[in-house]
């Protein structure tokens, strides 16, 4: 679907009535984090721009993550969480969406 393994999806319901999808991915690779963090950024119609904005850093730093550039430090921690066998699950709703924003 995005590129990394769905290994779960449910349903939720929005306070309309209206369901929503969520889906459970496992993250393997930094790569993995930064397609979900860009597959939902696009399906809530927020810019680059503006969600780097919201966070305090450039749009250029924001678009290195979801294209899976690595830096130091996060090659480190992946790299510490596969040798110890840990594995990340990340869950997520596409679309509209007013859960997780201020």
């Amino acid at each position: 679907m995005h590129g990394y393994a769905c290994i779960g999806r449910s349903g939720r319901h929005k306070g309309n009535g209206e369901s929503l999808d969520m889906y459970t991915v496992t993250i393997r690779r930094f790569r993995d984090l930064g397609a979900v963090i860009k597959a939902v950024r696009a399906s809530r119609g927020i810019r680059q721009e503006e969600l780097a904005d919201t966070l305090a850093f450039s749009r250029n730093y924001l678009q290195e993550l979801e294209n899976g550039k690595p830096n130091l430090y996060i090659t480190r921690l992946f790299r510490a969480l596969n040798a110890l066998g840990i594995t990340i699950s990340v869950s997520y709703t596409l679309g509209d969406t007013s859960e997780g924003r201020d």
